[in-house]
Parts: C-alpha cells; sequence; structure tokens
C-alpha cells in the first residue's frame, strides 16, 4: 500500500511536549527525506497533567522563532498544531488559551479525569466496564462541551494501557455512549482519527474496528489518520495498514486541514 506524498501526519510531537525528544529540525528533514510539502506537530496542551503532576504548554517564543528560522533554511511549510487534553473543569480556560493563538488543526483528547491518568496503573485495576464506562464518560463531555476544535484523537485511547486484553464484547458493552460520542462527532462536523500508535500496543488503530464500523454506518465519513509519534523514527508508521483499513470501510479520503480550513485527500 502507497502513502500519497501529499498525505501529512497530523499527530506528532516534538521536544516541545515533555514526552519527545525529536527536535523540529529533524521532523522537517525527514519530511523533505520523502518529499512531504508540508509537517504539523500537535504538542501537548495540558492543564493540571496528572501524568507528569503539572501544567504542560509549548513554549511558543522558543516553537516560533524555530519555525521562521526553518522556514528560511528549508522548503517545506510548517503548520502549528495543538493536542488539547481536555478536562471539564478547565474548559474556560482552554478556550481562553486556544483563542489567543493561531493553529492550522486541533486535536481534542481526554488523558485524566482529575484524579488519575488514564494511563496509571491505580485506575487500571478497576474493573474493565467501570474504566471503559468512565473514560468514554469523559470523551463525550469533551465532545460535547468543547467547540473549538478539529479532530478527536484516539478514541478508545484508555485501552493502550491496560492491564487485561480488551475484546470487542467489552467496546460492544458501551454501545449507547459510543452512540453519543458518535453523532455529536458527526453533528458537529467534527473529524475521527485513526491513531495508528495502538497497532503496536494492543494490536488495532484505534479507535477499535467495532466503533469505526459504528461511525460508518452512522453516516461518518470524516476521517484522519496520525501515528502519535514521539519520535522521528515514528511518524507515519501504521499508515498502509491504516489506508488498507479505510479501504475496506470504503473510505478512499482523509481530511487534512491548513488554517483550521478542511481539505480532502486521496488515498
Amino acid at each position: 500500500m502507497t502513502i500519497p506524498t501529499i498525505l501529512i501526519d497530523q499527530h506528532v510531537h516534538s521536544s516541545y511536549s515533555p514526552d519527545s525528544s525529536s527536535t523540529l529540525a529533524e521532523i522537517v528533514q525527514y519530511a523533505i527525506a520523502r518529499g512531504k510539502p508540508a509537517i504539523v506537530t500537535t504538542d501537548h496542551l495540558e492543564f493540571d497533567c496528572k501524568y507528569f503532576k503539572q501544567d504542560v504548554d509549548i513554549d511558543w517564543e522558543s516553537y516560533n522563532k524555530e519555525v521562521e528560522e526553518l522556514s528560511r533554511r528549508y522548503a517545506v511549510e510548517i503548520r502549528k498544531g495543538i493536542e488539547v487534553g481536555f478536562r471539564s473543569d478547565y474548559k474556560d480556560v482552554i478556550n481562553d488559551y486556544l483563542a489567543q493563538r493561531v493553529f492550522d488543526v486541533i486535536l481534542l483528547s481526554a488523558h485524566n479525569d482529575g484524579r488519575l491518568d488514564f494511563s496509571e496503573k491505580a485506575f487500571h485495576d478497576l474493573p474493565i466496564q467501570q474504566r471503559l464506562r468512565h473514560y468514554f464518560t469523559h470523551v463525550r463531555e469533551a465532545v460535547d462541551q468543547m467547540g473549538n476544535y478539529d479532530i478527536v484523537a484516539h478514541l478508545d485511547y484508555v485501552v493502550r494501557y491496560t492491564t487485561f486484553p480488551v475484546h470487542e464484547e467489552d467496546i460492544a458493552a458501551c454501545k449507547p455512549i459510543l452512540y453519543d460520542i458518535l453523532k455529536l462527532i458527526i453533528e458537529k462536523q467534527k473529524v475521527l482519527e485513526l491513531n495508528t500508535t495502538g497497532l503496536y500496543r494492543q494490536g488495532w488503530i484505534h479507535p477499535h474496528s467495532y466503533i469505526l464500523d459504528m461511525y460508518v454506518d452512522l453516516g461518518g465519513r470524516a476521517v484522519s489518520i496520525g501515528s502519535d509519534a514521539h519520535q522521528v523514527g515514528h511518524i507515519e508508521q501504521g499508515f498502509e495498514e491504516a489506508i488498507e483499513l479505510l479501504h475496506s470501510k470504503g473510505i478512499r479520503e482523509v481530511v487534512q486541514f491548513k488554517g483550521r480550513v478542511p481539505y480532502l485527500v486521496s488515498l
């Protein structure tokens, strides 16, 4: 399966995120070597981040300065994205933050509930259905309460860190709340991300094919592909499998963003 040159990985973290060591320059050079016309970084914004035990933000002064320098040196477009870790109690703070800055694309995620990060062992010691329903409740809040975003990232993120295998019947038991989430995504004209990191964790692309089938059955067609790369060598990892999966669902276009304006790329 060929990855189109104009297809851009829309979920990439650089060293402006605390969990990545790959520099913006390395990401630019990686893209140029593969003939890409543009890159986008989607570094973390998360107030009261439970994983890092602090607010996580981007050093915009350094980032913008480096973008200007790299743009002078290389013939590649550098798009500015962000991954927002949503919490209902920080909704107004998040919206104020986003309103003060210009982005090409905004990803929406749910990473913690105000007490635990959804990756922490203490959370995964809970029964599987309790974990899934609790997590999806927070995703529904994020999708519903936020308006200023473009893409819903790794919708079933929680299963990435589960201490026990998650089966289709576990996902299917959450059908009512998943229905609500997917209907909201469609009604609000947002985009569902296929996040390929799941292939190297639990063996499937986020979201699980059960959820993707629900989305398609409900009329959802707007999808994006992102690797969630935290090091340059993982950019576009699993994209061939993602394209093959989309073809199997009858989807042959993905949505990309520039200046928050969507456009389609054929697969």
